[in-house]
C-alpha cells in the first residue's frame, strides 16, 4: 500500500525534475563546459536529495535528453 509520505516525496521529485530540466533549456553546445557542469551538478543534487532508483533513472533521463538535443542542433548547424 502506498503511504501519503510516499506520495508527497515522489511529488517533490518530478516538481524538483521538471524545474532542473527547464532551468537546462535551452540545451547547451558541446564545448560549453561551465553549461555541462552545472547540468551534471543540478542532477546530482536530485539523487542525493532523493536516493532511489527513481530519482537516479530521472536525473539520468535528463542528461540523456539534453545530450540527445545538444548532438540534433550540432547536427543541424553542421548541414546534416
Amino acid at each position: 500500500m502506498v503511504r501519503n509520505s510516499d506520495i508527497r516525496l515522489e511529488f517533490n521529485l518530478f516538481a524538483d525534475i521538471w524545474t532542473t530540466y527547464k532551468s537546462l533549456l535551452p540545451v547547451g553546445l558541446r564545448d560549453d563546459e561551465a553549461y555541462w557542469d552545472k547540468a551534471v551538478k543540478d542532477t546530482s543534487a536530485i539523487m542525493d536529495k532523493y536516493p532511489g532508483q527513481l530519482a537516479k533513472d530521472l536525473a539520468l533521463a535528463i542528461l540523456g535528453d539534453l545530450e540527445r538535443r545538444c548532438v540534433e542542433i550540432e547536427d543541424q548547424n553542421a548541414g546534416f
